[in-house]
């Protein structure tokens, strides 16, 4: 039976989430934000620019919308007038949560913080334009003792078995896209050396916060598979440096061919003291799997297979495990689609599978959510 929570039920990263996230002019090159998106499109018609020699086959069938954005994203807080001011979020919707899954023996804790994103187009025609929504949530998995009725007023008998969650599932993001499309990831919280489980099987961690900077690696480099569309000698739309005006299907190579380069420039400009990093994805985990599901025009077109994200809170404070400020959020998340593309104008197709990459580092808004909240754009501004 869902309920509100107070803070204290949530993981430390939930806890830190709490509130605004944007873009901010600190987090910028050539006067564009630490950000990339690489979109492949599915393009059956030959488009301008692109060689008709030695045959479209090669290399033809799809164009690229590739950009800097900016971002807000806002994660509610909790409705407790008891927690922190900059952890209370009582005019919001969907306040954090408890929706726990009886088992029949024992209980699953769920505990959900939700969020909402807005992207826009930083450069290009579309410049200020909404180019992507998403709404969702972020929860925290554990283990305890099942309630002896249908509410929570008997207390569970004392010698209830209940079994830990798995360690490699200790969260999950639930996902909801309006293209069609739906993704719940699983995953975990990493630990530094000292980190432990908790004992009484809350599934509550400690010790997630690292001292200094983390690493982050190149991304995959963004050929579709198989690679011969992608790398005949004539035309790779994805190494390609476009110049004409207007064209703004590959204006940063750099960043199309790594996409997790605009985090690498980020962290050099934050020079982080400590960070916390989690990651999810759909593969397969110990314990679980995650999935995602797309309506049937996705699934025929551009249909969604794999989601795999990572997260990092950075912290410019060198104490801060005790004083909790985490300022800058970074991620990074390649998602897999399997796109039929036709490479001879409609008369016949072929499978290709193309990774959708996108990364960003956000600031938090000063305040608490509430007036964090007011001082960002609305998603129909």
């Amino acid at each position: 039976m869902p309920s509100s929570v107070t803070s204290a039920n949530l993981a430390e990263f939930q806890q830190l989430l709490i509130g605004t996230w944007r873009n901010v002019d600190e987090l910028t090159r050539d006067g564009k934000p630490l950000s990339y998106n690489v979109m492949p499109l599915p393009q059956d018609t030959p488009q301008p620019g692109r060689p008709a020699e030695p045959g479209e086959s090669e290399y033809g069938g799809f164009i690229l919308k590739n950009f800097a954005f900016t971002e807000t994203i806002r994660f509610n807080g909790t409705a407790s007038a008891g927690d922190p001011a900059d952890q209370q979020d009582p005019g919001a919707l969907a306040v954090a949560g408890a929706a726990p899954n009886r088992g029949g023996t024992y209980t699953q804790s769920a505990h959900a913080v939700f969020y909402e994103q807005q992207v826009r187009f930083a450069e290009g025609p579309q410049q200020g334009q909404i180019i992507h929504l998403e709404n969702g949530a972020w929860l925290h998995l554990g283990s305890q003792a099942q309630m002896t009725g249908p509410y929570t007023t008997e207390p569970a008998p004392p010698d209830a078995q209940v079994l830990p969650q798995p360690p490699a599932l200790t969260i999950a993001k639930q996902i909801s896209v309006p293209h069609g499309n739906s993704i719940l990831a699983l995953g975990s919280v990493d630990l530094n050396d000292r980190g432990t489980y908790d004992p009484d099987l809350s599934g509550l961690t400690v010790n997630t916060v690292f001292d200094g900077a983390p690493v982050i690696p190149d991304a995959q480099v963004p050929h579709p598979q198989p690679s011969s569309i992608a790398t005949a000698p004539f035309y790779d739309p994805f190494a390609a440096t476009l110049t004409a005006d207007g064209d703004f299907e590959n204006p940063e190579v750099d960043s199309a061919l790594n996409p997790n380069y605009p985090l690498q420039l980020a962290l050099k400009v934050i020079k982080p003291r400590a960070f916390i990093h989690w990651r999810v994805t759909t593969e397969p985990l110990f314990g679980g799997t995650g999935i995602v599901t797309n309506i049937p025009f996705e699934q025929r077109r551009s249909d969604v297979t794999e989601y795999t994200a990572d997260y990092w809170l950075l912290s410019k404070d060198r104490h801060a495990r005790e004083s909790k400020r985490f300022d800058y959020l970074l991620y990074t998340q390649v998602i897999l689609l399997k796109i039929q593309i036709s490479t001879d104008g409609g008369e016949s197709t072929k499978e290709y599978v193309f990774p959708h990459i996108t990364s960003n580092t956000v600031m938090k808004v000063p305040g608490t959510p509430t007036e964090a909240r007011a001082a960002t754009p609305t998603p129909l501004e």
